[in-house]
């Protein structure tokens, strides 16, 4: 029987539905104690970061906060993450965490999963010919540093 490593990176996403049914709960649980939702994966893409099904559907997604290269390293290297999943209406909302801080957050839904970082992660979108500048000059980008 295969088992995973216990993650060393954790992500908490405020999130305005029911966390799914077979979910465990962290309850304080002490680090590496989570339990992982089978066919779950979490995927930083360029500009959100979305947690998917067993069936690939976007159960949540949101806009990807500054994570630091610790965090980075640490999901690359586990290819799993913790997953807390917090009401909406949380203080917390969405940060990057280690797992022992995460379990502290308290009695919340949360699992390991699978973790990918998408190759077009931080990547700047292409600027079109009749944008504006990122520059911030004003001109369309044709005619400024296009």
């Amino acid at each position: 029987m295969r088992t995973i490593a216990s993650p060393r990176a954790a992500l908490v996403i405020s999130v305005d539905t029911d966390a799914p049914g077979d979910w465990p709960t962290s309850d304080g649980a002490p680090e590496g104690n989570l339990g992982h939702a089978l066919g779950w994966t979490v995927e930083v893409r360029r500009n959100d970061i979305v947690l998917l099904n067993p069936l690939g559907e976007g159960l949540v997604k949101v806009a990807v906060p500054e994570l630091d290269t610790a965090w980075l390293e640490n999901v690359r290297h586990d290819g799993s993450c913790a997953v807390f999943l917090a009401p909406a209406n949380a203080e917390s909302g969405f940060a990057e965490l280690t797992l022992s801080s995460a379990a502290s957050v308290g009695d919340i839904p949360a699992a390991t999963v699978r973790a990918a970082i998408t190759d077009d992660f931080g990547a700047k979108p292409q600027v079109g010919r009749n944008q504006p500048c990122p520059c911030g000059s004003g001109k369309k980008f044709k005619h400024c540093h296009g």
